[in-house]
This record gives structure tokens, C-alpha cells and sequence, in this order.
């Protein structure tokens, strides 16, 4: 056994502060639940006499540093880190062996330090094992324990990943962690010959000596199984995992080509914040991130359910970003998303909690996608964009590291207790911003989750960093929030007393979709009313206690729909409003006949009937100043309808009346 060093000043702390670490021969540090603090470098140190690795591939000797409980290690100094010992975390992956998860390691493998490409290797994944009578923990729970071996990578031919079966009673394995090299890939459009391009370009790890650079990211699906390991994790869960190497440090960047996307995350053995990292780097990459989710269906491409969710930081102000969800895709034999067969949406993320809302505070491994929109794509010009053949150069940087424990509960992590460490963040301190969020039931099958935030100093136009668009998880039959041509799905303006409008657009490939919307959250923000404005009926629809469904046709259908939070006395387009006695107009059910009596002889460019679901049903375009019109309702059916006068002069008057032949 190892000799403890630190144990006792570090096991009951919150916090250690140190101002260099060297770690030599068989000693270690331990950090249970406590964040490190290490200004300048790390150095572990094991003599040639004492491997880290034996036989049996176990993690027998050697210098390191032991993470546990959610402790993590931060550094202040831009410097390298050292040695050939190691430090060991833990973090868990979703558990399905049909789940991706998109992985970003906080470790690099000794042995790359002088290769062309230094980075982390499938080869640093172990596994925790039971050790009898280890502290105070029982022989079933790895959450404190030191011990680990290598995890077993099956042939690339061989789909499931199995978790690891092992002895209570002797401590001993029975089966090693197995994990389907098959799915192990990185997605790097800044490298030449290091994969973007589209599906093709995702470059597999399916070797040992496979290395991808720190900061870069790769996938890996989960594991079958029950046993030691497996973790509960918010509402599923989670397969163990146990990362071992030399911590990464300092600022480290990643690139991103024009036109593609690049696969980062969290480079550290700390929590990262997201909102940091997009400030520190603006205007260099689409000012939004994309987390994978899916659904555990199949191995086969043309099953896969998935898409990606949308982080939009909201860098003015001090709050922790807003967060939607994504819409589930399925996708055709060459990996391209079929728009026009979304399956659903989740919540989930593909590491750490997977309740989360919000996505401020990476954990440690979390991986993410960064992207680059061209100026010549036209459904981006609204949106940040940058020039054909260029490339984009965004740094991770030690300022960016937080100690930030995960949560199950609304966010990715909660604050640690209080102790006075300037490295936690206070989570009530945020300036939370006035807000509200709704979703779209799209043909009862899909939702369309939105997000609307106000403040003072927010535009109508797109602003980095604050809006986000679906571009990344459109699909065919969709609604949005236009600016200019972009289809947003957060978005920030000024409030204006009350009298801000949101406009909303539906999007159908079909010939009859259905669109029920309905407020489903808030934040800071508590109006009387949030009305959706039908602009052509003149009728308002109550979305905050109710729902309402809009009936479509094939098309979009813009300009017409708002949200709003009062009900005007004039139409919202500055037409001014007839008189209510200027006509007549009422319905003669025993004749079926709609009748529109003009009194005063005014001349009328319109007249048009609508059901409630806002579609046209009649209309007539009167070329004389009559006194009388009439429409034949005989094959109407019975409800509620709108019907709507227009004269040359711009007035408008709409009346609902009941029709029940």
C-alpha cells in the first residue's frame, strides 16, 4: 500500500493552497470533495524502479495526485506540467451502449510529450476497483478508492461495451471494463489530415497510439451492464470512469475551419466556465456551443435519434446563459439529419448530470461543439460569419477554471460550502435578467423549445454571444423567431415599457401541420399577460394559462404571428380602427347567411372570414360603396368566426360571430 501524504490536511478542507507540488517516488496526494490550488507547476516524479502500470495492467506505483468526491485541481501559472506519475479522476458517462457520449480528456499521456501530436490516448481509461476495508467506504463502492485498472478496448468488429463484474468479498475482477473501440472518433477541422469535411471527416481512435490534442474532443459510447461502477446520476445512469496522466495546464488552443465544426470541451482536471471562455473569445467562432443528446435506440445509422442542444452565454450581463434543449433527428446511411423526421427532444447531456438547464460550467471531460458559420450561407446572415478558406483559433485559459461541483437539480453544478476560496463562485450573485421560455408542439410529435430574455441595452438585431439560431437542429416543419434571415431560438430585446412584440414564424413541408404553443417557464419576469397576436384577425390568445394551436398549410407563415404582453386599442401595424358601429355584422343561422350592413356608405377594399385557427375561409374584394354584403354560410361548420373589414384608408374592423347552420 501507498503512503498517504497530504491526506490529513486535504481529506476535511475545502481548499488547499499551494504555490508549487512535487510528488516523488511511491507518495501521493488525496483530495476528497476539496479543490487544489496550485499556482505554478506540477511535477510527478517516479523512479524507474516503480511503474505506474503492471502486467495485469493494474495501476500499481508511482507519484500521483487522487481526485475523489469531486474534488478538482486548479492551477494559476501558464505553465507545463511534468513528470511520469500521474493524477487519477473520476467522471461518468451515460451508461447506454447505445448512447454516444462526447468526451474532452483533462489528462495527456507522458509518453506523447516529445511526438509529433502530444495528447491524450484511449490507453489512459481505467476503471476503479473495490478495495476491502479501504477507509471508511464499504467493499461495494468505488467513490474513494485508489486502485484502478486499464480498461479493456474490444476489436473494432465487436459493437457492446460491457461494464466491469467484480468480487466483493476477495476484491478481485472477474471482468475488466470492456469498451467498443468502434465508436471511439474525433471530429478536427483545423488540422490538415485530422478529419472535418462533414460525416467522412470523423477520424477514428481505434489504436492505441491514436492521440488527440489536448482540448480537442472525442466520442465513445457507453456500456451494458450492472456492477461497481455504475453510478446513479440525476435520472439515469452512469458508467465510472478513471482518467490517468499528466494534467493539462495553461492556455491551450483549438481551431475551427469556415463552413465546419470542431469537436472541443473542457481541457482540465476543473470545472470550466463557458460563459468566460465565450467572452474571452469573441467574434472568432458562431457565438453559440451545441451539446450532443440522443436517444439509446440502435447501432445502426439510420436508427439513431439525436441532435444537438443550443448554450447561448449572454454575455452582457452576469447570469449563467440560457440553455434549449435539442429537437431528436434521425439520420440517413451517409450521417446526414433527416429534417423531415424528428422524433422528440431531451434534456439530456452526454457527460455529467444529464437534468441540466444550463450549461455554464462544463465538467470535467464534457465535451462540446464549437462552429464557424461562412458569410455565403444565406440562412447566416443575420448571424456572426466569416470568409470561405479561413480558419478560427479559440483558447481554453487558466482563467477560465472554476470549482464548481456537479447537481442534479437545474444546473450542471452547484456552489461547494463557504470557506472563503475566491476560486467558487457565488451562484446567487448572478444578475438574472427579466425572461421566459415556451415550446411549440409541432404535429404532436416534436417540441420546439424557445427562450426570450429583456434587457435595456439588448438590440432587435442579432447580437454575438446573446442570440442563437437553429441552424445546427433545423428541421422541416419547424417555428422560430426571425431576424432578418435567421431563424433564432434565443433571443434578447429591449422590453420597452411592455409594449415589446416577438414575432414567430411556422415552417410546414405538408399540407396541413399543426402548432401548439404555450408558455412553459420563467425567470425574473412576471406580466399580467403574454398574449400571442394574431395580426390578420386582430385576436389575441392567452399562451400564459393556456395553449393555442395554429393550423397551417404548406409554406411559412410569417409576419403574422407575435407575441406581445398587452392587448392594444389600435393594430399593431398602425392601422387605425373603424368605429364599432361603422357596420353592421351578423349572422342569420336559420338562413346560413353572413350579413355586413355599411350604414354609412363607406367604400370597403375587404372582406374576409377566418376560422379561429387563423385560416381564410371567404373573402370579397368590393369594387362598389354597397350597402349590404352577404356570404352564403351553408356549408360553414359550426363555431366561432372572425370576420374582417378593410377600407382603402387603411381602418379595419373585426367582429367574431357564432355560426351554427
Amino acid at each position: 500500500m501507498k503512503n498517504f501524504t497530504f491526506l490529513i490536511a486535504i481529506l476535511f478542507v475545502v481548499s488547499a493552497s499551494m504555490a508549487q507540488v512535487n510528488v516523488v517516488n511511491d507518495a501521493f496526494i488525496y483530495s476528497k470533495g476539496t479543490n487544489i490550488y496550485v499556482k505554478q507547476e506540477i511535477n510527478l516524479v517516479t523512479p524507474a524502479s516503480l511503474n505506474t502500470t503492471s502486467t495485469t495492467d493494474e495501476s500499481v506505483g508511482g507519484s500521483a495526485i487522487y481526485l475523489r468526491d469531486e474534488a478538482q485541481l486548479i492551477q494559476d501559472d501558464d505553465v507545463a506540467n511534468s513528470g511520469d506519475g500521474f493524477i487519477s479522476v473520476f467522471q461518468e458517462g451515460a451508461a447506454g451502449n447505445f448512447t454516444y457520449n462526447y468526451w474532452s480528456s483533462p489528462v495527456y499521456d507522458p509518453s506523447t510529450e516529445l511526438l509529433p501530436i502530444k495528447g491524450f490516448r484511449r490507453t489512459q481509461i481505467y476503471f476503479p476497483r473495490l478495495t476491502s476495508g479501504y477507509a471508511t467506504i464499504s467493499d461495494t463502492d468505488t467513490d474513494l478508492v485508489i486502485d484502478a485498472q486499464k480498461a479493456r478496448f474490444l476489436a473494432v468488429g465487436q459493437r457492446d461495451g460491457a461494464t466491469d463484474d467484480q468480487d466483493s468479498s476477495t476484491s478481485t475482477v472477474i471482468q475488466p471494463l470492456r469498451i467498443a473501440s468502434r465508436w471511439l472518433y474525433s471530429y478536427n477541422s483545423f488540422f490538415l489530415n485530422e478529419g472535418g469535411g462533414g460525416y467522412e471527416g470523423w477520424t477514428d481512435m481505434h489504436q492505441d497510439d491514436d492521440t488527440v490534442r489536448p482540448g480537442y474532443g472525442f466520442t465513445m459510447k457507453g456500456i451494458s451492464g450492472n456492477g461497481p461502477n455504475i453510478v446513479t446520476s440525476g435520472v439515469q445512469p452512469g458508467q465510472r470512469y478513471d482518467f490517468r496522466g499528466i494534467p493539462n495546464n495553461g492556455t491551450i488552443s483549438v481551431g475551427v475551419a469556415t463552413g465546419d465544426f470542431s469537436l472541443v470541451g473542457n481541457p482540465y482536471p476543473s470545472a470550466l466556465d463557458l460563459k468566460q471562455f465565450m467572452i474571452d473569445n469573441q467574434g472568432i467562432i458562431d457565438g453559440q456551443l451545441y451539446f450532443w443528446d440522443s436517444r439509446a435506440t440502435s447501432h445502426l445509422l439510420i436508427e439513431y435519434e439525436g441532435g444537438y442542444g443550443t448554450y447561448s452565454p449572454q454575455i452582457m450581463d452576469s447570469s449563467d446563459g440560457y440553455y434549449t434543449p435539442a429537437v431528436f433527428l434521425k439520420y440517413d446511411s451517409n450521417g446526414i439529419p433527416n429534417a423531415n423526421a424528428p422524433t422528440g427532444g431531451g434534456l439530456a447531456g452526454p457527460v455529467g448530470d444529464p437534468s441540466t438547464t444550463s450549461r455554464r460550467y462544463a465538467a470535467i471531460g464534457q465535451g462540446f461543439v464549437i462552429q464557424r458559420s461562412p458569410l455565403d450561407n444565406p440562412d447566416t446572415s443575420e448571424i456572426e460569419s466569416f470568409a470561405a478558406g479561413t480558419t478560427g483559433v479559440v483558447e481554453f485559459r487558466n482563467s477560465q477554471r472554476v470549482f464548481e461541483k456537479e447537481d442534479g437539480s437545474d444546473s450542471f453544478f452547484k456552489a461547494a460550502p463557504s470557506a472563503g476560496n475566491d476560486q467558487r463562485r457565488d451562484a446567487n450573485a448572478a444578475n438574472i435578467k427579466p425572461a421566459f421560455s415556451f415550446e411549440v408542439l409541432i404535429n404532436e410529435q416534436y417540441s420546439r423549445n424557445m427562450i426570450v430574455g429583456f434587457m435595456d441595452i439588448a438590440t432587435k438585431n442579432w447580437d454575438w454571444g446573446m442570440e442563437a439560431s437553429n441552424i445546427a437542429n433545423r428541421v422541416a416543419n419547424d417555428a422560430y423567431m426571425p431576424i432578418g434571415n435567421s431563424q433564432a431560438i434565443i433571443q434578447v430585446l429591449p422590453f420597452e415599457g411592455g409594449s415589446a412584440s416577438i414575432p414567430i414564424s411556422f415552417k410546414s413541408v405538408v399540407e396541413n401541420s399543426t402548432f401548439k404553443i404555450k408558455v412553459n417557464g420563467s425567470e425574473n419576469f412576471s406580466p399580467e399577460k403574454i398574449l400571442l397576436l394574431d395580426k390578420q384577425t386582430d385576436t389575441y390568445h392567452d399562451i400564459l394559462n393556456d395553449s393555442y394551436i395554429i393550423t397551417t398549410g404548406k409554406g411559412t407563415v410569417a409576419d403574422r404571428y407575435e407575441i406581445v404582453f398587452e392587448e392594444k386599442s389600435t393594430l399593431s401595424n398602425g392601422d387605425e380602427l373603424l368605429a364599432v358601429d361603422a357596420f353592421n355584422i351578423f349572422q342569420n343561422n336559420e338562413l346560413s347567411l353572413l350579413t355586413i350592413q355599411n350604414p354609412a356608405g363607406k367604400n370597403v377594399s375587404d372582406i374576409s372570414v377566418f376560422d379561429l385557427a387563423g385560416r381564410l375561409v371567404a373573402s370579397q374584394n368590393p369594387k362598389e360603396a354597397n350597402q349590404e354584403f352577404t356570404f352564403n354560410t351553408s356549408s360553414y361548420s359550426a363555431g366561432i368566426y372572425i370576420v374582417k373589414v378593410s377600407t382603402p384608408d387603411d381602418e379595419e374592423l373585426a367582429k367574431k360571430v357564432i355560426i351554427s347552420n
